[in-house]
């Protein structure tokens, strides 16, 4: 646009304006509008539908001035300021007015040798484009800092939340506790019913934890089945106070979408400003207490929870270090089996071995006891148990070259092997490669792996029938039992465990609970195997009562696998 016909469109613009006030009232009821700021005489002239926007008319910036709010005239005023500085020959902006309306304001500059002498543009009502913006970031918002399943502040809205904390308690001298909450068996509960029951179990514990709290605490979801609360500024037995309560709860079955559930929780907690003054260090040391509380929680076969202590961190530190040595054993194949055998009735005949697990580590020879559950909570224990069935079927057909015999060999599996990934696949897998038989493998399992996830177990249990592999409970009678588990798994046999036998003698505590344990089995057709027989009077009381296998020192200990083979060709 030329100077000549802008000039042209201002003066006609300006006849319009002050000239026809007809044809102004005709012209101000449209949405869009032009408009001109003279920069010599500082007039501003409007047209087109401004009545939309304000009922004022007047040709002075004020009028500009008295239509925005304070902030969107200072701002506009630096718009223009900065374009004219930068030489730019315009510039647009969203604006919004004191009535609550928004326009849209697009402009040219207009020079004459480099000095700016007008400024023309257009407007537009664009309100319920912004409406619709304000809707869309609010969404966006809720989506970046809430959770869609519970409704709970997420992980974003956490780390902020937690640092504005941090500093409002620097400034008031103040403390808050950092409470880091872990769900147990949340992924056994999708696994098992689906995720549309895992949700509505997550939106329940969510509505019950919210009942414990008191309203001016932070409570977020963090991420899966974790939980994180901030507290306000209280004594640390208050604290205890509230998570032994939530414990409490958590002792109970939830009834969710007409199925009980049962989930146990483990805490641990973080104190500021003592365990940390930043918020990654808070919850790194909750999640520390929590790792702790975990461990103690699976000792004592509950809830547990934990306050961050300095010597927790020596300890993880001790166990990522381990997890390191696991890690590089697999790969290295230090894992080995031995293999102790289970004896008959009249003590002499081998009816089966059990392979038990060793690892050729830098500290020696280390049985799993000194390892398996880092494994386990590191997740290492999917390809540790790959490779122990790797080898043991590897094992098992070298035994029947040699010795043209099918003598069962049992492999233990814990909780999470047994439990959390396709372990018959696996199985299917391996028996089908080394060219094996159902029969020439078993399968123990203890108790407590079984109480952990009792609808999965089932499930697991009857395709192992199915398949012909027979399953022992192992260690059974410490303390774990479900009796009625035993009418509704398909069991072979149950072993009872070493420390009955250990203390065994005639009519004493343990001798009536080995004799109710045998006459029990024998009733319902199960099998029992004494582990730990370790003298020739434990032998005998154990016969006497009816025991049909043994396993123990007073056989043998544990071989390798060229012994194993002798003790077949033997028998």
């Amino acid at each position: 646009m030329s100077e000549s016909s802008n000039d042209f469109w201002i003066n006609n613009f300006k006849n319009i304006i002050e000239g026809n006030y007809e044809r102004l009232v005709q012209l101000i009821k449209s949405e869009r509008g032009f408009w001109l700021y003279d920069i010599e005489k500082k007039g501003v002239y409007i047209s087109n539908g401004f009545e939309y926007i304000s009922i004022q008319i007047n040709g002075s910036v004020n009028f500009i001035q008295d239509v925005m709010t304070e902030s969107e005239f200072k701002h506009l005023k630096k718009l223009v300021r900065d374009s004219i500085e930068k030489g730019q020959n315009g510039f647009s902006s969203r604006i919004k007015l004191k009535d609550g309306r928004w326009i849209f304001v697009c402009a040219t500059i207009l020079y004459s040798e480099q000095e700016p002498l007008k400024i023309v543009g257009t407007f537009e009502d664009v309100t319920p484009h912004v409406s619709c913006d304000l809707r869309l970031s609010r969404y966006i918002e809720l989506i970046a800092y809430y959770d869609e399943i519970t409704g709970l502040p997420n992980r974003n809205f956490l780390n902020e939340v937690l640092r504005e904390k941090i500093d409002k308690s620097k400034k008031d001298n103040s403390g808050f506790w950092v409470i880091f909450i872990e769900v147990s068996n949340f992924g056994y509960i999708n696994e098992l019913f689906g995720h549309s029951v895992g949700d509505e179990f997550l939106k329940a514990i969510t509505f019950e934890i919210k009942k414990f709290l008191p309203r001016d605490w932070t409570f977020c979801r963090f991420g899966g089945d974790e939980f994180v609360v901030l507290t306000s500024n209280i004594q640390r037995t208050s604290v205890a106070m509230v998570v032994e309560n939530l414990i409490e709860r958590f002792s109970r079955p939830w009834n969710v979408m007409g199925k009980w559930l049962y989930a146990n929780i483990n805490v641990g907690i973080s104190g500021y400003p003592q365990d940390g003054e930043f918020a990654d260090t808070l919850l790194k040391n909750a999640e520390i207490a929590l790792t702790e509380a975990k461990k103690h929680g699976r000792d004592y076969g509950k809830s547990q929870y934990e306050f961050y202590k300095i010597s927790m961190e020596e300890e993880i530190l001790r166990r990522v270090e381990i997890e390191s040595e696991i890690s590089r054993g697999i790969l290295e194949r230090q894992f080995f089996l031995v293999y102790q055998p289970k004896v008959s009735y009249d003590g002499r005949t081998v009816v089966g071995f059990e392979s038990l697990l060793r690892w050729n580590s830098q500290k020696g020879i280390l049985t799993p006891d000194k390892f398996i559950q880092i494994a386990e909570e590191s997740g290492l224990v999917y390809d540790l148990n790959r490779l122990v069935l790797d080898i043991v079927c590897k094992d098992i057909k070298y035994i029947k070259q040699k010795t043209s015999k099918t003598i069962p060999v049992a492999v233990n599996l814990s909780g999470k092997e047994f439990a959390m990934y396709n372990m018959i696949g696996v199985l299917n897998e391996r028996l089908k490669t080394h060219n094996l038989l159902p029969e020439d493998i078993e399968i123990e399992v203890t108790e407590r792996a079984i109480l952990n996830n009792v609808e999965l177990t089932k499930q697991i249990f009857n395709s192992l029938h199915e398949k012909g592999i027979k399953i022992s409970i192992d260690d059974f009678g410490t303390g774990y039992s479900s009796f009625e588990l035993l009418l509704q798994l398909p069991i072979y046999a149950l072993k009872i465990d070493k420390k009955f036998i250990d203390k065994i003698q005639l009519f004493g505590n343990e001798y009536v609970i080995v004799k109710n344990i045998i006459y029990m089995a024998k009733e319902m057709n199960l099998k029992t195997v004494a582990e730990g027989v370790e003298n020739k009077e434990q032998y005998e009381i154990l016969r006497e009562l009816g025991c049909d296998q043994f396993q123990g020192y007073y056989f043998s200990k544990p071989v390798n696998i060229e012994e194993v083979v002798v003790y077949n060709n033997d028998n």
